[in-house]
């Protein structure tokens, strides 16, 4: 499939104009990438930015010791590495891959020349507007909710909306892009289990009470 097909059927990329799309795909390069492969470190020189187009990849920023914190995990059809296309330099945070997926890198250079042509920047400007009423919503998640919400709409988000998932990502990467630690999402999978809510059985969890996804609008 070409990227142009692509870029038509990522959600992200719906209400771009077709010139826009035709821009853009004229100067995406193809990457497949591996499990737990480094698409960059924090702090590299970020000249380009990525759309993934299958699996998944972890943005973290690290702290001291071994310690990590998930800002995003990036689903198909989501753009990543934008924030070096205007002040920073180099990126401002990690991206590991979580599986073998395909991704399209975009030069900054190049960007920066589609940039030039209005209709596409405004394009361009939408999709800076939904990333970042993203971060306010996860701001608002984290104060408002407690873990056993913030997981459920996690699943809801990440897996859309069914009784069953199949997790294909860590407990710990989900502990830390819901904003908490594993040992208290344990806890909370087993209590959950023991008030008869779900069952986790090795990767899978099912729900054996109605989700209310009508309050998750």
């Amino acid at each position: 499939m070409e990227i142009f097909d692509i870029l038509e059927r990522i959600d992200l990329f719906k209400g771009v104009s077709l010139t826009s799309r035709k821009a853009l795909a004229s100067v995406c390069i193809s990457r497949h990438i591996k499990k737990n492969e480094m698409l960059f470190h924090e702090g590299d020189s970020g000249d380009n930015l990525f759309i993934l187009v299958t699996g998944s990849v972890r943005i973290f920023k690290s702290g001291g010791g071994d310690r990590e914190t998930v800002i995003k995990l990036i689903k198909p059809g989501e753009i990543f590495a934008e924030a070096v296309l205007f002040e920073l330099a180099t990126y401002p945070a990690s991206a590991l891959s979580l599986k073998t997926g395909l991704v399209y890198k975009i030069p900054k250079r190049q960007f920066h020349d589609l940039l030039d042509k209005a209709d596409f920047r405004n394009d361009f400007i939408f999709t800076l507007m939904q990333k970042q009423r993203y971060l306010a919503d996860r701001l608002h998640t984290a104060a408002a909710f407690d873990v056993e919400e913030r997981l459920i709409r996690f699943l809801v988000d990440h897996y859309g909306k069914r009784e069953e998932y199949r997790i294909d990502i860590s407990k710990k990467d989900i502990a830390s892009a819901i904003g908490t630690i594993p040992e208290t999402l344990s806890r909370v999978l087993a209590r959950m289990e023991r008030d008869g809510t779900l069952t986790v059985t090795g990767k899978t969890i099912r729900f054996k009470k109605q989700i209310p996804f009508q309050s998750m609008q």
